[in-house]
C-alpha cells in the first residue's frame, strides 16, 4: 500500500456536524476498499482564492492515508459525486529512496596523475 494525502473542501453552509459526517463517510469508503486513514486534520473554514461553485469560503479537511490505488480512486469518485464537496485533491507521497552507492572514483594526485592500486 502507498501513502497518499487527500485534501477536500466542503460547502461553508455545513455545520460542524456536517463536516464530521462528510469526513466519516470518506473514511468509511476508504476502509471498505481496504485502506486506512493515518491522520485526519480539520483546518476549519477558510477563504478560497477564487470562487468554486459560487462559494467564496469552504471547510478544509486533510487526510493522510495508506491505500491501494483502487481504493484511492473509489474515494475520489465518492467525493466527486457528493454535493457537499466543492473540490478535492489527492497526492501520492513519495517515499525516500535509499541512496545508491557510487563506484569509487580513482584518486588523483596533486600532480594530476591517476593513482592505481596494485594487488
Amino acid at each position: 500500500m502507498r501513502t497518499y494525502e487527500l485534501i477536500f473542501i466542503l460547502d461553508p453552509a455545513l455545520g460542524d456536524d456536517g463536516v464530521e459526517a462528510a469526513a466519516q463517510a470518506a473514511k468509511e469508503v476508504l476502509a471498505r476498499e481496504g485502506g486506512e486513514v493515518v491522520e485526519i486534520q480539520k483546518w476549519g473554514k477558510k477563504r478560497l482564492a477564487y470562487e468554486i461553485k459560487k462559494r467564496r469560503e469552504g471547510h478544509y479537511v486533510y487526510f493522510r492515508m495508506k491505500a491501494a490505488p483502487k481504493a484511492v480512486a473509489e474515494v475520489g469518485r465518492h467525493l466527486k459525486i457528493s454535493e457537499s464537496v466543492l473540490n478535492s485533491l489527492v497526492h501520492r507521497v513519495e517515499e525516500p529512496r535509499p541512496a545508491a552507492k557510487k563506484a569509487a572514483a580513482p584518486a588523483v594526485s596533486p600532480a594530476g596523475e591517476v593513482a592505481t592500486q596494485e594487488a
